[in-house]
């Protein structure tokens, strides 16, 4: 609603996890790394974990984008909340093996064991990797779904082994995988994601902004510094806070977005929030 006034193209702080908005922020570009080393290397499983809207999903998003089609065999798998026997028919799926039932009731263990082996093969064969990212993996905690997983990374021989199963999740996952030997073992790389500097939030806005095809500052650096403060650094709570004052700002006449729209919307969001409570 707000887009003619401030003459942007799109809407700049959409929670959408659209890599055309991803921001190389030191963490974030810290992390992307280790998971493409990861991934490039085919380490087995990978780990990144973070704070709830420190945007885990966009970097998966962006990891999964920035690979060549020619090389790498991707898949996703948004519903982590799966019975052991939906695990191996996820992965299988996700990979692009063909044939198979909707539910995993419909099909033996072994069966979807058996495909995906079968489409690992034929991946390997045609000279690509692959890269199976599972978001959310935090809410896993049944010791069966774990150890399926486990069984995803050994199904067939370690030494043609080509893929790398990357897990996001809250903090929490690390102890979840830690409470899962089996699985644990075949974790090789950890990374973590931490807040933005107060620097870097300016740096998240204006980047922002100029993809949604803004050409100049809308945000006042004292709007910018009050969205950092309050936000705490997380770029979902960015998102939030400037994409509300975006809204007051618009509503109110405004020629720009200054630190008193942010400090409103911020105490409206606290009372709220307050009142759910």
């Amino acid at each position: 609603m707000y887009l003619t006034h401030w003459a942007l193209k799109h809407r700049p702080f959409s929670n959408e996890p659209d890599t055309r908005f991803f921001y190389h922020s030191a963490t974030h570009d810290a992390a992307l790394a280790e998971l493409l080393y990861a991934t490039d290397d085919s380490r087995g499983a990978a780990l990144l974990v973070g704070p709830f809207g420190s945007g885990k999903s966009l970097l998966l998003r962006a990891l999964l984008a920035g690979l060549p089609e020619e090389r790498f065999v991707t898949g996703r798998i948004t519903n982590a909340l799966m019975s052991p026997p939906e695990v191996i028919l996820s992965c299988a799926r996700a990979l692009g093996t063909e044939g198979l039932p909707e539910s995993a009731a419909e099909v033996s263990e072994s069966f979807a064991q058996h495909r995906l082996e079968s489409r690992l093969e034929a991946i390997a064969a045609g000279g690509t990797k692959a890269l199976l990212a599972i978001d959310d993996a935090h809410v896993i905690e049944n010791p069966q779904a774990w150890e399926a997983l486990r069984l995803v990374l050994s199904i067939w021989g370690q030494e043609r082994n080509s893929l790398t199963v990357v897990l996001a999740g809250h903090n929490r996952l690390l102890e979840r995988t830690e409470a899962a030997p089996g699985f644990d073992e075949r974790v090789t790389v950890r990374t973590a994601l931490v807040p933005l500097s107060q620097e870097e939030v300016l740096e998240y806005i204006l980047h922002r902004m100029a993809r949604a095809g803004s050409a100049t500052g809308v945000f006042t650096r004292e709007a910018a510094v009050e969205v950092a403060r309050r936000s705490r650094g997380l770029p979902a709570h960015i998102n939030q806070l400037a994409d509300l004052s975006l809204a007051a700002a618009y509503g109110m006449g405004m020629k720009a977005v200054g630190p008193g729209v942010v400090e409103m919307v911020a105490e409206e969001l606290e009372t709220a929030g307050t009142a759910d409570a």
